[in-house]
């Protein structure tokens, strides 16, 4: 499973495998220490040389930094010249007034019956003009009568006959109605009617040159204005002015030029405090350091594990080999009172008898005893395969089940190790022919009174066997079933592939896999490998704690050669 099947996930099972990524990234402290450690280390050094850099530059600008210029006299020279502008300015003013005085306001000298009749005037004329360029808008009957109506224009005789044909020729092309319009007659008719209205307008003009004329005659005589004699020079204030307009505007370039130079100034100046203050107290840089740490390693773990899923959790592995879970070996919990007694001091520690994970796997595969005498415990790892076989066996033993347990890889001799017993002659030495089966079985104790025979696989490869020495060896495993009541194998999932050169003599495994370690491909790629070779998967075991401690193939027989010569009875002991 990779990125690109998460788009195709519903919402649920997506949030679910990015836990279990999650999960997983947290527990690879491998890399997450590594990577965190590095940003750790790097964002410290940074942290330390980041603001020593900051200072250096700091005082590396307030070195080229030039000093401020007062500009306090060119503002006040500024000033000045504006204030000899503005007294230039108001003395060329005066002398255009000057110049050019204003004509004296005319003196109303009419009594107060003339004034009246010159506002009556004026009334009518305002109202003449109002009527009259309302008919010359808008020529109509009633705006000629309006017009006609007004007292200046009714008070003609001429009108009033006007005013009656007026009315005579509207009842007449009233009497046409609606389609009248298209009629000559109609036509006609109002082709009279504004030939009346405009000598209504004709008289109502007359009228109002009269009032014209009349205004005319009753206006007030304007002052006669004297022009005074000029006695003041202008071209020597209108030289005097350019003078200070150049010498005001040479000023404000300076003190323009001096602002600009003391903002440049203080920007530098700013930018140089601003080096200066980068740091931070050592508390907060060292608590910067580990949250990006943590985010960067957590970061790199959770992509690693997104390029490589490795198994979660039970849901996710049943889901991935569609096998069943049998148990899930977690961390063995501290029995007190365990240590109480020599038999469970000296006994290996890698054997838990009271561990509900393996009584359960052991339930399970006693459940099926009729058809499942011989099992094989298979896996990448050989110290869980070897743990979980043994601890199997132990259970097996510790219910009063006569068991052999066979170990068949002589690599790690995983299984001597995990029982601490001695690893030859084992299943090498009977595949080469330098032992037995008596001699090759090691009788040990579970407990203080609870026998277990061990097959080791011994410390001498002998490579690919001959055909017959296989088939003899499983010919002799199946008879053993006779004698035993339960026959373990631990074996590599290698080793269980190879179906026609392996000694297992039964298809039935049960196969481990390590939580956040084991990839979900690897674990896919075996479980088919194993159903390819007509191999039956029982379940799976799922190791969930720290990787077991083994002594290695070369530490044992180091102790085995130190054991044979303080006491040379055991090399030939069988």
């Amino acid at each position: 499973m990779n990125v690109h099947s998460i788009a195709r996930m519903s919402g649920g099972s997506a949030y679910l495998w990015m836990a279990a990524r999650a999960r997983n990234a947290l527990r690879r402290v491998l890399v997450f220490g590594i990577v965190g450690g590095v940003v750790f280390i790097a964002a410290l050094i940074a942290f330390v040389l980041v603001p020593r850099n900051a200072s250096r530059k700091a005082l590396a600008v307030a070195a080229q930094m030039e000093a401020r210029t007062d500009s306090s006299p060119a503002v006040a020279a500024r000033d000045r010249y504006l204030a000899e502008l503005t007294a230039v300015d108001s003395a060329l003013d005066t002398a255009r007034r000057a110049a050019n005085p204003v004509p004296a306001p005319v003196i109303d000298t009419f009594p107060p019956a003339v004034r009246a009749q010159r506002d009556s005037l004026g009334a009518e004329l305002t109202t003449l003009n109002r009527l009259i360029d309302r008919a010359e808008n808008a020529p109509l009957p009633t705006s000629y009568r309006a017009l006609a109506a007004s007292p200046e224009v009714a008070a003609d005789p001429k009108v009033r006959v006007l005013l009656d044909s007026l009315a005579g020729i509207e009842r007449d092309r009233n009497a046409f109605g609606a389609v009248g319009t298209v009629d000559p007659v109609y036509l006609a008719l109002t082709s009279r009617a504004n030939a009346i209205g405009r000598s209504i307008q004709a008289i109502a003009d007359a009228k109002r040159g009269e009032i014209r004329g009349k205004l005319a005659l009753i206006r007030p005589t304007p002052a006669t204005v004297v022009k005074p004699t000029i006695t003041v020079d202008t071209a020597k204030l209108l030289t005097q002015r350019a003078t200070v307009q150049q010498n005001y505007n040479t000023a404000a370039r300076q003190v323009d030029q001096i602002s600009s130079k003391n903002t440049r100034i203080d920007r530098e100046t700013a930018r140089a405090r601003e080096l200066a203050n980068v740091g931070a107290p050592p508390w907060a840089m060292l608590a910067a350091a580990v949250v990006l740490a943590l985010a960067v390693g957590f970061a790199a773990s959770f992509g690693t594990e997104l390029k490589r899923p490795h198994i979660a959790d039970p849901r996710e592995a049943e889901l991935v080999t569609g096998a069943r879970v049998l148990t899930v070996i977690k961390p063995p919990e501290v029995v007190v009172e365990r240590s109480r007694r020599q038999a469970d001091v000296e006994a290996p520690p890698l054997i838990d008898v009271v561990s509900e994970s393996y009584r359960t796997l052991y339930l399970h595969i006693a459940s099926v005893e009729a058809s499942v005498p011989i099992v094989t415990i298979t896996g990448d790892d050989p110290g869980i395969v070897a743990t979980v076989a043994a601890n199997l066996a132990a259970s097996a033993a510790y219910e009063a089940r006569s068991t052999l347990l066979v170990d068949v890889d002589p690599t790690t001799c995983s299984v001597a190790s995990v029982l601490r017993i001695r690893p030859d002659p084992g299943l090498s030495g009977i595949i080469t022919g330098g032992a037995t089966w008596p001699e090759a079985i090691v009788p040990t104790t579970i407990g203080r009174d609870r026998p277990l025979d061990v097959l080791p696989s011994g410390t001498r490869r002998s490579g690919l066997p001959e055909s017959s020495v296989v088939e003899e060896v499983k010919k002799e495993l199946t008879r053993m079933q006779r004698r035993y009541d339960f026959i373990i194998i631990a074996a590599p999932t290698s080793y269980v592939q190879r179906s026609v050169s392996s000694i297992i003599p039964a298809p039935d495994v049960i196969l481990c896999a390590r939580i956040a370690h084991t990839t979900v491909g690897g674990l896919k790629t075996a479980v088919d490998s194993l159903r390819g070779a007509d191999m039956r998967i029982h379940g799976l075991v799922l190791w969930d704690a720290e990787m077991p401690q083994l002594e290695t193939r070369e530490e044992m027989l180091g102790s085995t050669r130190q054991s044979e010569a303080f006491h040379p009875e055991l090399a030939t002991a069988p």
